[in-house]
């Protein structure tokens, strides 16, 4: 997986590979735009009373923090006497973005995570609480947004084999999951993609190179049938599941980035836990089961959905230096994040009318934002002044995101299959002890029959003597 960071002292993934190169022919359209995905200005805004953490967990909002890359080798020399272009204040949990030397606009966030704040922390504050919706049941998003470059995969993706503790929200996510579930009577399984140039692949199998989207005509839920699905049982097939996704991810060398991602990588992991599975096992061999029966509670598979997105950075073609098919990849990247922006602004304004089916990325992503699933967005910043206005249309996006509300709905079932076994196995022991109480029964009746001809015969013989 390339790294969201920039050159030598900003954030890297840590595992350098030689890029992934096309071997067929790639085109796309020549009038995708080359601009940076959102241009519109957002005014500054302070949220008055609005929830400053990441525990709420009765609200559907969306729930975005916004972390700080510290400066690179190449900002260290080039932006060497300019102050950075923001301001943190994460213990009001705002951002002040500097026009000049004399005035800057304030934002708030969810969270503010410093250059300083570790990957545990931003894990905890980001991506734990939805996790832990997921284990309940709930579909869950965890999100990076960012200009190329500001350490988006490094937050999500990083492996962390030589530095356990900077290991990524994939890694450590997966972590919380193995240690919440019970591999006897819950799954996990994992399918691990990449939108590239609108075309969905199997970072798994990279045969399998353009995946459908198949979308449920009644509840409209999106599923990726076509995909290489994986059932997870330990961490150790989940980091070698990521290490081989990583190769075949495609990444490129630009101006900005030394290893740009070139496609926004999807990680999803569906869960099946038993709720019930623990407390009705099979029941007792010296419990009648008759009763067994009439107190039998049916099992029920909670399914949730944990979706992780590495986007593909946005970037300004004149500052990244993309040409070439490096430029149609970035055109390409360009317009879905475009589209997505649209999404969310028609969501944040209640607009009757989301323009979903503009790229495969909304598509994906239509349970993430206005859907059923808990999401939590993060967005990463450099704090080069040069890129200030990337930095403003970063900060703009994160804003219009936090006030698009999802609607949370749990997935849960009856485990009609187990429900099955179980109740066959129940009238197995119902016949048999039927069947047991009839011949206790027959043997009973052929007992008092006998004692009874044997009382009527004595009464008989009683009765003859008495007369005789």
């Amino acid at each position: 997986m390339a790294s969201g960071g920039g050159g030598g002292g900003g954030y890297r993934n840590g595992v350098h590979k030689a890029t992934v190169k096309v071997d067929r022919p790639l085109s796309a359209p020549s009038t995708l735009r080359t601009s940076s995905s959102f241009k519109s200005k957002c005014p500054p805004s302070v949220r008055r009373g609005s929830p400053s953490s990441f525990d709420d967990s009765v609200s559907g909002r969306v729930r975005v923090a916004i972390r700080l890359r510290p400066r690179n080798d190449e900002e260290l020399v080039a932006d060497a006497d300019f102050a950075d272009c923001v301001e943190l204040q994460p213990e009001l949990k705002r951002l002040k973005l500097r026009k000049n030397n004399w005035d800057s606009d304030t934002y708030e966030f969810d969270e503010v995570l410093t250059e300083f704040a570790s990957q545990k922390r931003v894990y905890e504050v980001v991506a734990k609480p939805v996790v832990e919706s997921v284990l309940d049941g709930y579909n869950g998003t965890v999100m990076a947004y960012g200009q190329t470059g500001t350490g988006k995969t490094y937050t999500l993706g990083r492996l962390g084999d030589e530095d356990t503790s900077a290991r990524g929200i994939m890694v450590r996510a997966m972590e919380d999951i193995l240690a919440d579930i019970c591999l006897e009577t819950d799954s996990i399984s994992v399918s691990y993609l990449q939108l590239y140039m609108e075309t969905i692949q199997d970072l798994l199998n990279p045969a399998n190179n353009n995946i459908a989207i198949i979308e449920d005509p009644k509840t409209g839920d999106v599923s990726l049938p076509g995909a290489t699905l994986v059932e997870i049982r330990d961490q150790q097939s989940f980091l070698e599941l990521l290490r081989l996704g990583e190769a075949h991810r495609f990444a490129a060398n630009t101006k900005l980035n030394t290893e740009s991602s070139r496609s926004h990588a999807i990680l999803m992991v569906h869960v099946k836990k038993s709720v019930l599975g623990r407390e009705t096992a099979f029941p007792n061999e010296n419990a009648d089961p008759y009763d067994s029966v009439n107190n039998y509670k049916p099992p029920v598979i909670r399914t949730g959905k944990l979706v992780l997105v590495d986007l593909a950075g946005s970037e300004r073609i004149h500052k990244s230096g993309s040409e070439g098919h490096t430029l149609e990849e970035a055109k390409s990247i360009n317009l879905s994040l475009s589209a997505l922006g649209k999404c969310i602004n028609a969501l944040a304004e209640n607009s009757s009318h989301v323009p979903v089916r503009d790229s495969k990325l909304t598509r994906l992503l239509r349970d993430s934002f206005g859907g059923t699933a808990r999401t939590s967005l993060i967005v990463t910043i450099g704090p080069s002044p040069r890129h200030r206005a990337e930095t403003t249309s970063t900060i703009c996006f994160g804003q219009r995101a936090m006030k698009v509300e999802n609607m949370l709905k749990i997935k849960e079932e009856f485990d009609y299959k187990s429900l099955s076994r179980r109740l066959e196995m129940q009238l197995d022991k119902l016949i048999a002890e039927n069947e047991r109480r009839q011949k206790a029964f027959e043997d009973e009746i052929e007992r008092i029959t006998l004692e009874s001809q044997s009382r009527i015969s004595e009464a008989e013989r009683k009765f003859a003597r008495s007369i005789g």
